[in-house]
């Protein structure tokens, strides 16, 4: 009885979706808008870019070509490192819809379909454009890239177009996209030199300075120049004999001198060096010893540099725990406070004599 009734059953059969040839009465146009490049420029890693692509109907010379198409499918092949954003397109193709797929190869296929071109040559909706804005990984492979664009009257799903495309871009309803993806330029900041003046810091010292030079070697100028100095308790922070060479730089300061402050100081873009230009800048930080200071130290200073809107109290923490990126710089500052000390025999440093005790005796006597 089972039997008898799965044979009473029909079969069914897998029915085969209908393949759509290319038509031969559009063709394709792809051209990059990339950003901040001219048209032959490369594409740079993580960055966005605009690539201009045009769908065109035949015009009334073509035999056969109809006078209207049922709806526009544009079709691209991103290359591995490059993914779909967002797309804007123009009349008769507007509103189009646009999906994507993962490409075999680690690439990514995107499909968008709008509405159908119409009229000839001299027609306002013979042709219509369609902009896909991509993004680039920041780890996109570097080197020579290809983007494959097919177009069409079909329904994406029953679309052969770009596979033809794909393995031969010379038919009218194909085209191309040979560019390369290189690293974008970015800026790199460096401390060259952390020194202080005088060598030794004394109690209420007015010409104690904390001096930092520093540059962008990178290949783009910084968005923004922060400077970061952490100081240890009993360094104060003067701001009026605080001052820039260089660029111009506004300073504040969080914290007190009993406990350490950390001075923030913001500029405006730094520019990359040039043979005529090496674009350094000095920073001179005032700072008051007050007689509270560890000594006879050294105490240490930490500097740090950021691009970016604002300064990053993340990089100065990491240049604490580790000053060796160019970016970091470390100072030990020694300090002294004269009759700080007592002789053996209980008088105490006139400001004259230095004890043997404190090790300081290579220092000239005062006075």
């Amino acid at each position: 009885m089972f039997r008898r009734l799965l044979s009473g059953l029909p079969i069914l059969l897998p029915v085969a979706v209908a393949q759509a040839e290319p038509t031969p009465f559009l063709n394709a146009q792809l051209r990059p808008t990339t950003s901040g490049t001219n048209l032959a420029g490369p594409f740079l890693r993580g960055t966005q870019a605009v690539i201009d692509s045009a769908i065109i109907k035949c015009t009334e010379s073509v035999p056969g070509c109809p006078i209207a198409t049922d709806r526009s499918s544009l079709y691209y092949r991103l290359p591995p490192g490059m993914t779909y954003v967002s797309h804007w397109a123009a009349t008769p193709l507007a509103p189009a819809t646009c999906t994507t797929a993962a490409a075999p190869d680690g690439g990514q296929h995107v499909a968008c379909t709008g509405g159908g071109l119409t009229g000839w040559s001299w027609a306002i909706n013979h042709q219509a454009q369609l902009r896909l804005t991509v993004a680039v990984a920041a780890d996109a492979p570097l080197g020579p890239v290809r983007i494959v664009m097919a177009v069409d009257d079909n329904l994406p799903a029953q679309s052969i177009t770009l596979d033809e495309c794909l393995d031969d871009a010379f038919p009218n309803y194909c085209d191309v996209l040979d560019r390369d993806i290189e690293v974008a330029p970015a800026p790199g900041l460096r401390i060259d030199q952390m020194t202080a003046s005088p060598a030794v810091f004394e109690p209420d010292d007015e010409s104690a300075r904390i001096n930092i030079v520093f540059r962008n070697t990178g290949t783009a100028p910084t968005t923004g120049t922060h400077l970061q100095v952490s100081l240890p308790p009993g360094f104060q922070w003067q701001l009026a004999t605080t001052g820039f060479t260089g660029l111009t730089m506004g300073c504040s300061a969080a914290g007190n001198w009993q406990t350490g402050q950390v001075v923030t100081c913001s500029g405006g873009a730094l520019p990359f060096p040039t043979a005529a230009n090496p674009n350094v800048v000095t920073a001179r930080l005032g700072i008051r010893p007050r007689g509270s200071m560890e000594f006879p130290g050294p105490l240490p200073v930490v500097a740090s540099l950021n691009d970016g809107a604002a300064a990053d109290s993340g990089v100065l923490l990491a240049c604490t725990q580790d000053p060796s990126p160019a970016h970091c710089a470390w100072l030990d500052v020694p300090t002294w406070i004269p009759c700080a000390y007592a002789h053996a025999d209980g008088i105490y440093c006139d400001g004259f004599e230095l004890p043997e005790a404190t090790g300081w005796g290579h220092l000239r006597r005062r006075g």
